[in-house]
């Protein structure tokens, strides 16, 4: 089935399906299988044994989008000398997975579920035979060495496991039941686990070969352990761990060559950072099929090069050195420029469809230490005021070409939890209404013209921005400090690069920080749970962790506090609709949640992502005419990268 069009790809997004009880079987016999060439030669060698002994009994069958493709070559990427291939760009294999359109959760390594009636216990079956990237088979021993060694390891995480995976404060019990069947059962219903568990973070549970990494459990091998820590010159064990084998989001992922893989492809050595180039290798035992028996993937190569310049990374991608554009040149002010050269280039262009519904989204640090400054974030009428300083449609003629509407905070137009009030509030660009509410919280002011707090100080607001995930906001930034110095709110931006924004957005001076508005896409804002409520403020999240166990992390370290009445009800509506298996009453509940986000105004958006556009090289075949963008859609990788074919009579 190919992949849907721009218009019907919206509208199959707005529903995500889940069957309560599935046992699929891939619908094709293969009385032999087809392999690559290369992996035909190690066979002839005696190096690897036949590709039918390499695929599990019941392979994951994938339909090409275009057709069936060709063994050989390179796909070329760029990285920017930070993480590397996030599963978003490289492999995306879960247990369950979204389709293609992210409108309904599929098997992967596991071939079947079933979930009891009132959503507390989900039985996966694996796939019988399926390998690791080394031979050895993947079993329910190396979901349950994930769960004891790593997951609810509190040296390693010392918050306990991710919230996915804890219902009522308790966190699952995961039980082996036999080598290919393995169940998680909850003391309270988890009515959203098998969507958390497509979406991104879900990808941490096949991460751990328990025949290679248990040489790394302090428990499994005490001595070994501490051998090897010593030579580290490490003294804890849960950074020691993180350095070495490392989980999602880490570096050390793909630092061991070594360590046995799940993916389509697999690292060739070490990555450290800052090397010039970095190349993935097809696995042999790679678990899925196309509808010709050909094991996947066809490309025998991921390329990834070092490029940390955007301008650089345009240029190259306009020569032809990039298969598939990232987002951090797929930008509206570079369209012209790649369209310019789609002939020398040999590209064309895709659709992008966002699951985003903000390009830009300013949190506010609502528990700020200095009590005058929270006061004044903490005031409505002071957010409404600096929303109806912005001139949003100047910025967007400017930075983004015309692109984008402008837009608030809420859930996309085409999702059926979208608000009106919330998505559109405040959006007008006028200086009397902005003067207005900001003169109900600072009206007196100095000799510059600039606002007093209520102390008689003058009030200074700095905003953190992280230059390198988008440049272009630190541009959009200078338009807010022109635009709100106008209105006498003294403004100072502070670019950082992606590492040193991390550190410095739980600084005391900063007082906010600004990010996209992710997951907003069909029902995707009921698996997130704190885009509708503040994000920056610590000590209110402390206290919906302690009440509910809704397991926010990062900047849920300070001391709790007692939020307002309106956000203690939307915590309370969110652990409700975690324990709620009713599709239809999850939706009614979530859009409680959300008007109180509509009454509460607690961020500021700027506009509705929109026009966006991948390049890809002409010589890249099996890519949908269509691509998602996202996150918890881990956009574009639902769309089967191993698919993904170079076609030798393009170059």
């Amino acid at each position: 089935m190919k992949l849907l069009s721009r218009v019907s790809l919206v509208v199959a997004a707005l529903m995500l399906v889940v069957v309560p009880t599935l046992a699929v079987q891939d619908a094709v016999t293969c009385e032999a299988y087809n392999e690559a060439p290369m992996l035909a030669e190690r066979v002839a060698s005696g190096e690897l044994p036949p590709v039918a002994e390499r695929l599990p009994v019941n392979p994951r069958v994938v339909e090409p989008y275009e057709q069936i493709g060709e063994y050989g070559g390179q796909m070329f990427d760029f990285y920017n000398g930070g993480r590397l291939a996030e599963f978003r760009q490289f492999g995306y294999e879960n247990l369950v997975r979204w389709n293609a359109e992210g409108s309904e959760v599929i098997p992967n390594i596991a071939e079947g579920w079933e979930v009891n009636e009132d959503g507390t216990t989900y039985t996966f079956s694996l796939r019988e035979g399926l390998k690791w990237s080394d031979g050895e088979l993947f079993t329910a021993d190396d979901i349950l060495f994930w769960w004891e060694q790593v997951e609810t390891n509190t040296d390693i995480y010392p918050n306990g496991p991710y919230p996915y995976f804890v219902t009522g404060g308790e966190p699952a019990t995961v039980t082996k039941i036999d080598d290919l069947t393995v169940e998680f059962s909850f003391t309270e219903p988890n009515g959203l686990f098998l969507q958390n568990l497509s979406a991104s973070y879900g990808v941490r549970i096949t991460q751990f070969p328990e025949h290679y990494l248990s040489q790394f459990s302090m428990e499994l091998n005490p001595d070994g352990v501490a051998e090897m820590m010593a030579e580290a010159s490490a003294s804890e064990y849960g950074p020691w761990w993180i350095g070495r084998v490392g989980s999602y989001g880490q570096d050390a992922e793909y630092n061991d060559p070594a360590r046995p893989t799940l993916q389509p492809w697999m690292p060739t050595e070490p990555f450290l950072g800052g090397k010039e180039r970095f190349t993935f290798v097809r696995n042999p035992y790679y678990f899925k099929i196309d509808p010709s028996c050909n094991q996947l993937p066809y490309i025998d190569e991921r390329v990834f090069t070092l490029v940390t310049d955007p301008e650089v990374a345009l240029l190259k991608t306009i020569d032809g050195e990039d298969s598939l554009s990232n987002d951090e040149i797929s930008t509206p002010p570079n369209r012209a420029v790649f369209f310019d050269n789609m002939e020398t280039g040999n590209y064309r262009f895709v659709d992008a469809v966002s699951s985003n519904f903000e390009t830009m989204r300013l949190h506010m640090k609502f528990n700020h230490p200095d009590p005058v400054q929270a006061e004044i974030i903490q005031n409505k009428d002071f957010r409404i005021g600096l929303s109806h300083a912005l001139d949003r449609q100047t910025i967007l003629d400017t930075v983004y070409i015309g692109q984008g509407i402008p837009f608030q905070d809420g859930p996309r137009p085409e999702s059926p939890l979208y608000n009106e009030q919330l998505s559109t509030q405040y959006l007008e660009y006028s200086v009397n209404l902005a003067n207005e509410h900001l003169d109900k919280v600072m009206p007196e002011k100095d000799a510059d013209g600039f606002r007093l707090r209520p102390d008689g100080e003058r009030f200074s607001f700095t905003v953190l921005a992280n230059q390198d995930f988008r440049p272009e906001w630190i541009d959009i930034l200078q338009f807010y400090e022109r635009y709100w110095e106008e209105v006498g709110i003294e403004t100072m931006i502070f670019p950082a690069s992606n590492d040193i924004w991390r550190e410095r957005k739980h600084e005391d001076d900063i007082d906010a920080f600004v990010w996209v508005g992710e997951n907003a896409l069909g029902l995707q804002p009921m698996l997130d749970n704190n885009t509708f409520t503040p994000e920056f403020a610590n000590g209110w999240r402390t206290w919906a962790n302690e009440e509910f166990g809704l397991g926010y992390g990062d900047l849920a370290t300070a001391e709790a506090a007692e939020p307002p009445a309106g956000l203690q009800r939307q915590y309370e509506i969110y652990n409700e609709v975690r324990r709620t298996v009713d599709p239809e009453a999850q939706i009614a509940l979530f859009q409680e949640l959300l008007q109180i986000a509509a009454d509460e105004f607690y961020s500021i958006g700027l506009s509705l992502p929109s026009g966006e556009y991948f390049v890809v090289n002409n010589s890249l075949r099996n890519v949908p005419d269509t691509l998602m963008r996202g996150w918890l859609y881990p956009g574009p990788a639902p769309v089967n990268f191993e698919t993904f074919y170079v076609d030798s009579s393009a170059n």
